[in-house]
């Protein structure tokens, strides 16, 4: 598999070229980015229904309405922008707008949540908000569509170079294997790479009828796991991230249903410290869900901060309960809770904390979220991501882990597909 392995290295390497190439069409040759950018959306548009169409064909099985409304609203999208294109720069200008708005919205509920947990960085996050939600506005509703176009150019030409830039500096330092050089990985923007877990959920099993995946152990060892959870349907499709060390699973989310608001988007932080074999059975045979895992090396130093970062939190938990473990502790059935928390507890018998203070101690989906945990607790000079967006999902984490896996001398170890706890199925 190391052909496979080599040619996946070579992508990256043209992904990186291709990227700063377009960041240089958008600065100096503006019109020609906006017309590679129009092919490339309606080419989009007609290949992603074609694309589901053929595997509701080639599965035979009853689908969600909603698979046909996408379908019909992809194709209805696209043939819309082929007939009018004058339409797409006005079209764009409006999604950068929106996109930019609610990006802002984000930002500013991140910004509360920092005030409230006393954080005390929480000032580039209100300028973050200001300059977000006032480009989104001015992109919505002004007239001065030159001006616009101008500025929307500017920001792509600058992001995609900056991509390019720093993702082949990247890969040229761990091919030289310059290991005391950062090593980094920017994110793409947030709304492919939050798509990132459902989109390698659904490419899973096409990757074993290509004879990509063999039931290998890992060759390398690992002192650190994390683990990527995939699902099919519904808010988990987008991806769930946990991190394991010397056999014990640490699971940061939303866990207490009580404490939830805004659509479950913000609440409680809650850890869960479980058995690594037994949570990792729950998930897919109580849960259903797959699961791949990266295994990471670390030096003896970069061992003692890990094992720092992790006391300092745990300097901040205090036990908190969940209902099943409540109604056994008072005698009576735990089974008959069915929150993902008390699942958990059933099956594996975790302990669970909540933070006091500080980060961490609310939970929210775009920011202080399970990736951020997992990130502040193995992040190092090797190991690092750069997320343009401030706005971290287990999509870019996942695309990050697997780009450092495939480069040579990384940390990033192993890589390892959990279909049941008694078949490892290694990714090479």
């Amino acid at each position: 598999m190391n052909n496979i392995k080599q040619f996946d290295r070579k992508e990256s390497y043209v992904s990186d070229i291709i990227a700063f190439a377009i960041g240089l069409i958008f600065l100096f040759e503006k019109w020609v980015g906006w017309k590679l950018l129009y092919i490339v959306v309606i080419g989009y548009s007609f290949y992603s229904p074609t694309m589901r169409i053929w595997r509701i064909v080639k599965k035979k099985k009853e689908q969600e309405k909603s698979d046909y409304y996408l379908i019909f609203f992809d194709y209805i999208f696209g043939i819309v922008l082929l007939t009018t294109p004058a339409r797409f720069v006005l079209f764009t200008h409006i999604f950068f707008g929106w996109w930019m708005l609610g990006h802002g919205i984000i930002l500013l509920v991140r910004y509360f949540v920092e005030r409230y947990d006393e954080n005390k960085k929480s000032l580039s996050t209100i300028i973050g908000t200001i300059v977000s939600m006032a480009l989104g506005v001015f992109m919505i509703t002004s007239q001065k569509t030159a001006i616009k176009t101008e500025v929307f150019s500017v920001l792509a030409g600058i992001y995609f170079i900056i991509y390019g830039i720093l993702g082949f500096i990247s890969h040229f330092n761990q091919t030289q294997k310059s290991k005391g050089k950062s090593s980094f990985t920017v994110a793409v923007p947030i709304l492919f790479n939050a798509f990132t877990p459902l989109k390698v959920y659904l490419s899973v099993a096409d990757l074993i009828k290509q004879s990509r995946l063999e039931p290998v152990k890992p060759d390398k060892p690992a002192d650190i796991w994390v683990y990527i959870y995939l699902k099919g349907k519904g808010p988990e499709s987008f991806g769930h991230l946990d991190l394991s060390y010397k056999g014990i699973i640490y699971s940061y989310g939303n866990h207490d249903p009580k404490a939830r608001k805004f659509m479950e988007a913000i609440g409680d932080g809650v850890i869960i410290e479980a058995d690594e074999k037994l949570f990792l059975k729950q998930s897919m045979e109580v849960e259903h869900k797959i699961i791949i895992g990266y295994g990471i090396q670390l030096t003896e130093e970069e061992k003692k901060i890990f094992e720092k970062r992790l006391e300092d939190l745990r300097n901040r938990y205090v036990v908190w309960k969940c209902d099943a473990k409540l109604a056994k502790e008072a005698g009576k059935d735990p089974y008959k809770y069915h929150d993902y928390a008390s699942r958990v507890y059933q099956f594996t018998n975790a302990n669970m904390y909540k933070f006091t203070k500080g980060k961490f101690k609310t939970y929210f989906v775009c920011f202080t979220n399970c990736v951020l945990l997992a990130d502040y607790l193995i992040r190092n000079k090797k190991l690092s991501l750069v997320d343009l967006s401030g706005i971290v999902t287990p999509g870019a984490y996942l695309s990050f882990l697997n780009s450092e896996y495939l480069k040579e001398g990384s940390c990033v170890t192993s890589r390892v597909l959990y279909e049941d706890l008694s078949k490892k199925v290694a990714v090479d």
